[in-house]
């Protein structure tokens, strides 16, 4: 299975979505925003890049940060997975508000972001700090302990492969481990138990927290999850700034090249919050 799917065969695209109104994509801008150069399996691809290359629409910036999905997840989250999501720490997380995202906003706060510095530098002397109590004020994730696990991605890909096969057995080799995928089985209660658990933190690093281009769950997701037990020991408020910290770099190397459009990565709705929240307290 390879580490990234075409993004034109991912379901959860919306091509006639709003630049401003959430975070599914078109698929060009998919295509551009960074795989690594994995395709699908049945070649379906072509024939939806033909069909894209015939819009005329602006493309948005690419984005996977989906509060949206994100409350999809919740809503098929059983009650006794919500109470072991609690155990672990992450309670914080089922009370988050936010359901979409401002990409115009989002881009014009990355811009602003200093990787080095971590504070969003607004002009005027007003700066907000990207720490790992801002983050825990936001989503009150675990943020005592050590860094997220290792693993290797020989390891990661076979772990994956196992996943997939209980997950969504009919389409994964095709298509991957989709967030729809999860959110079904949660739904169905295919998904029950430590299975169940598992799948939910990785479609929440991949739609929330640790957000890049792929629209499938990834060898990070897996790593991230395989110690279910020791998850809440993990100090993933420092993760995600890491993580944001990494994806402000990226984002300013590819805007020189791409402009407004370069893909937005890292979790852009902690950025936006935060601005709206704090901004005019300053």
């Amino acid at each position: 299975m390879h580490e990234r799917q075409e993004r034109e065969q991912d379901p959860d695209f919306d091509p006639g979505t709003d630049g401003d109104a959430g975070s599914e994509q078109h698929g060009e801008d998919d295509a551009e925003a960074g795989g690594d150069g994995d395709t699908g399996a049945d070649g379906d691809g072509d024939a939806v890049n033909v069909a894209n290359k015939k819009r005329p629409r602006k493309q948005p910036p690419a984005i996977r940060c989906s509060p949206s999905k994100f409350h999809e997840l919740l809503k098929a989250l059983p009650s006794d997975l919500e109470d072991i999501v609690k155990a672990r720490g992450f309670g914080g997380l089922l009370g988050f508000k936010p359901t979409c995202l401002d990409r115009k906003l989002l881009t014009w706060l990355m811009l602003r972001l200093n990787p080095e510095t971590m504070k969003l530098e607004l002009g005027g002397g007003k700066v907000i700090d990207v720490n790992e109590h801002t983050v825990w004020c936001l989503f009150q994730i675990p943020k005592v302990g050590g860094d997220p696990p290792y693993m290797s991605d020989a390891e990661a890909r076979v772990r994956r492969n196992e996943l997939g096969e209980q997950i969504c057995p009919s389409t994964y080799k095709r298509l991957g481990i989709r967030i729809t995928d999860i959110v079904d089985g949660l739904k169905s209660k295919k998904l029950t138990g430590d299975l169940g658990l598992r799948a939910f933190f990785m479609a929440v690093f991949q739609s929330l927290l640790f957000s890049n281009t792929d629209s499938c769950i990834r060898l990070e997701d897996v790593i991230y999850t395989e110690d279910l037990d020791n998850i809440g020991k993990i100090n993933w408020c420092k993760a995600v700034v890491d993580n944001l910290s990494k994806a402000a770099c990226l984002y300013k190397k590819d805007f020189a090249a791409k402009g407004v459009h370069a893909p937005l990565t890292g979790c852009g709705i902690f950025l936006m919050v935060s601005f709206c929240c704090i901004y005019w307290l300053l």
